[in-house]
């Protein structure tokens, strides 16, 4: 890359992130920060071990001889995915050996945090809004009808665990796969077709259709000999995203509350 090259980058980069802030939306920032993450870990891939390391001490990530710490494995693994799961890993003296494009992809978790956090405290200049407003506000619809789910179902209905799942997608967030098969199953079992389950997990940073529709038609049963259901409180509760309300009492499933209410 020559000189003029690597400026342009640069201002370009900057100009971006001014732009992601304009949008003045939490979904957007995690979005790009998603994004400019993924460019990073392409580029990572390419790098020598030691060069990889040296990155991880600017992320303060600790490490000993190509091992990261659990520690800083579960803040940042996409553990939703089984296979990055601590269950599914040797894990030995508090350390657990990784190959280069797994540090990488820890990494690449660790730089959209970063991105993220800084970004959701800058403001952009009123110059950008200016410039760039009619685009931002047309990108602004466009994100707003693109991932809207139907809701014939009434979302007020659902119970906390729930909705809970369902807001932290909407927020761009990465929910762990327990919760994301609780909640297929449960809209499954209340009649939500597949379209619409796939429309609200389009939200999801890292969303991939292929996968997010086979797990879908696993869930359901299309794809295999059982139609799951959700699991009870009790098992919702251990899993670590029940959040009682009042409506709760008594109650030892989620369908059960989604009944009384209905």
């Amino acid at each position: 890359v020559n000189e003029v090259d690597f400026e342009m980058e640069i201002y370009s980069y900057a100009i971006a992130r001014m732009i992601a802030v304009a949008f003045e939306n939490d979904y957007v920032l995690r979005r790009y920060a998603l994004a400019e993450a993924k460019g990073a870990y392409e580029k990572m891939r390419e790098e020598n071990e030691e060069t990889i390391f040296e990155i991880l001490k600017e992320f303060k990530i600790e490490q000993a001889d190509g091992k990261i710490h659990f520690s800083d494995y579960l803040r940042y693994a996409p553990t939703w995915d089984a296979k990055w799961k601590l269950v599914n890993r040797e894990l030995s003296n508090g350390y657990l050996k990784l190959n280069k494009h797994e540090i990488a992809r820890i990494l690449q978790e660790a730089i959209s945090k970063k991105i993220y956090h800084e970004l959701s405290y800058m403001l952009a200049p009123p110059e950008v809004k200016k410039i760039f407003g009619d685009e931002i506000n047309s990108l602004k619809n466009k994100i707003s009808f693109k991932k809207e789910f139907k809701k014939e179902k009434n979302i007020s209905d659902f119970p906390p665990c729930i909705s809970s799942v369902i807001s932290s997608i909407n927020s761009g967030k990465n929910v762990p796969h327990v919760a994301r098969f609780t909640l297929v199953a449960f809209l499954n079992e209340i009649g939500m077709d597949e379209k619409e389950i796939l429309a609200l997990f389009s939200k999801s940073p890292d969303f991939n259709e292929e996968k997010a529709l086979y797990q879908i038609h696993h869930i359901t049963g299309k794809i295999s000999s059982t139609v799951y259901v959700a699991p009870k409180c009790s098992t919702i509760r251990t899993w670590g995203f029940c959040f009682p309300d009042e409506k709760c009492r008594g109650v030892f499933h989620p369908f059960m509350y989604y009944r009384r209410k209905k």
